[in-house]
């Protein structure tokens, strides 16, 4: 016996009325949800400015997490326990950067206390520059007088800055207090990292089992697999470029023979963690160090003509070659969130600026109702979505 074919359920909608009061509840509803989005967005950055002496060194932490995971892996796969391969990752990796920085400390010493004679040569170099603009100068000065004049009791006062000689001693002593907090930073990045690196398997697990439905199960899976190939695979590459820019700025340096070219090509190297805002601070450093130091307009411009150039076959062939499939993200994402990180905990947090949004981005790919944001985020040629 044939069963009788289904017939649509047809809901009524009510009348105009009813229709009308729907739609008012529906706007007021995106208008509160709206409003929520604002005020959490509000606080967490009331939050990540409060509480940004653990969650800077946190962030830097989870990074180094997983720009060291592939090296951690290798060590496991050559029969090493979990714990002892994250141990010697994190110990070999940040000592290693801890004793750079303290052995090329005293070459920084010497170019701060260099710093009265770099601030003498400008002021001694644009003195020609300064004779030709007197001129224009007493002109508005005039002009200023005959426009306002100052009342008999009034009284101008100028602005004392503390001499040259005194900034080096200003800058050891602020080193000097601010010690203990950078060693502590440092013991707390390194025993998170090597808890991270050892516990990753673990913690991906739990997270993916937290959701109760299969379907997010299997989502929160392909979100953890997509961070660890984008975020993970980014920063392990990123990572080797940079060592390469070291070298590369330190041979460039020493066949042009100026001085401290390894200081410069280390430099260099970390500051390109930064994009856009790094490399361009590093080659106008160069420039103003060039321009105080150097006898010849030649010695001057030879430092940042070479990491521009260095920078510019960096920028537009190694990278887009190597990286080209994990870095989604837009220029503007990327300096607006390295802006508003350098605001919130300081100008080493810039590092994490791509990372953090890499995996946003990928979170947001993911979730349905977060694929406008990600479109945002993406770069041109990424911009579509999986619907």
């Amino acid at each position: 016996m044939n069963a009788p074919p289904l017939r649509p359920i047809v809901i009524p909608l009510g009348n105009a009325r009813e229709r009308k009061q729907f739609s008012t509840i529906k706007r007021d509803l995106a208008v509160i949800r709206f409003c929520l989005i604002v005020l959490v967005t509000i606080a967490c950055l009331i939050v990540g400015v409060a509480a940004g002496s653990l969650l800077a060194p946190t962030a830097v932490a989870v990074i180094l997490a997983l720009v060291l995971a592939p090296i951690a892996n290798a060590l496991e796969r050559l029969g090493l326990w979990p714990g002892a391969a994250a141990l010697i990752t994190a110990v070999v990796i940040i000592g290693t950067i801890t004793v750079g920085t303290i052995v090329f400390t005293p070459s920084l010493t010497t170019m701060i206390k260099r710093a009265p004679a770099f601030v003498t040569s400008v002021e001694h170099k644009l003195r020609p520059l300064q004779k030709q603009l007197a001129a224009v100068e007493n002109a508005s000065q005039q002009i200023a007088r005959a426009t306002n004049a100052p009342s008999p009791g009034a009284a101008h006062v100028v602005p004392v800055a503390a001499p040259p000689s005194e900034i080096p001693g200003v800058i050891v002593t602020t080193v000097a207090t601010t010690a203990p907090s950078i060693i502590a930073q440092i013991l707390y990045v390194t025993v998170l990292t090597i808890f991270l690196l050892s516990s990753r398997r673990y913690y991906t697990a739990q997270l993916i089992l937290m959701p109760r439905r299969h379907v997010d199960r299997i989502r929160v899976a392909r979100i953890c697999r997509d961070v660890k190939m984008r975020v993970s695979g980014y920063l392990f590459t990123l990572a080797m470029i940079n060592v390469g820019l070291v070298v590369a700025t330190t041979i460039c340096f020493s066949i042009a023979g100026i001085p401290n070219p390894l200081l410069w090509g280390l430099a260099y190297g970390i500051l390109n963690f930064i994009p856009i805002i790094g490399p361009t601070s590093i080659i106008l450093f160069s420039a103003i160090v060039g321009f105080a130091t150097a006898d010849t307009l030649i010695g001057a411009i030879t430092p940042p003509l070479i990491l521009l150039a260095i920078d510019t076959v960096e920028a537009y062939l190694v990278q887009p070659w190597l990286l080209s499939r994990r870095l989604v993200v837009s220029p503007i994402a990327i300096f607006v969130m390295a802006a508003t990180l350098v605001w919130m905990w300081g100008a080493p947090a810039a590092i994490t600026a791509v990372p953090i949004l890499i995996l946003l981005h990928t979170v947001m790919v993911h979730v349905p109702s977060m694929r406008p944001l990600a479109m945002l985020l993406a770069t041109e040629h990424r911009s579509s979505v999986r619907r």
